[in-house]
């Protein structure tokens, strides 16, 4: 028990993170970060020491695409608007106000890789996590690993300068 508290309180902003990235909405983010741990917690005995990350990892993947599915049906039984549609509150400061142009060009620039590609490049530049680790995470080969990161990044780079073009920057 104690193996897996510490898994919780070291990994929870990991997760959380991976699976904002992977497009969970912000308002949804915790709800599926305490389904991953659920998941997790409950498959606690069969997790290999040192993997805890790894498994951690690859419950989120498939816990963000359960999301991304529930939300799709929602929307097409009701016209309600996204709430990552809506505009948030105006931030103080120019830091501050930098910082969430930055996070948006993220997101935007991650909405356009495929869920394959996104996994893999989030979670080795912004979690940096190894080739092997999200091997193990995502039931892929190193090789394939390789493979989608430098398709990702080729992608990512790609939207960004789009993006940027566009915005006039």
């Amino acid at each position: 028990m104690a193996r897996t508290h510490a898994v919780v309180v070291r990994d929870y902003a990991l997760v959380w993170r991976f699976l904002r990235r992977l497009g969970v909405p912000h308002d949804g983010v915790d709800d599926v970060a305490h389904l991953v741990f659920a998941r997790v917690l409950a498959r606690a005995e069969v997790i290999v020491p040192g993997f805890e990350r790894a498994y951690l990892m690859k419950a989120a993947y498939h816990a963000a695409f359960e999301s991304q599915r529930q939300r799709q049906r929602a929307r097409s039984r009701s016209a309600s608007v996204d709430p990552d549609e809506l505009s948030h509150p105006a931030l103080a400061g120019d830091e501050a106000l930098e910082q969430r142009r930055r996070r948006a060009l993220l997101d935007t620039a991650l909405d356009e890789l495929t869920p394959e590609a996104r996994a893999v490049f989030t979670l080795f530049e912004l979690e940096e996590m190894t080739f092997s680790e999200i091997a193990e995470a995502l039931s892929l080969p190193r090789g394939t690993v390789a493979s989608r990161l430098r398709r990702a990044r080729e992608l990512f780079t790609q939207a960004v300068r789009r993006l940027q073009r566009g915005a006039g920057q």
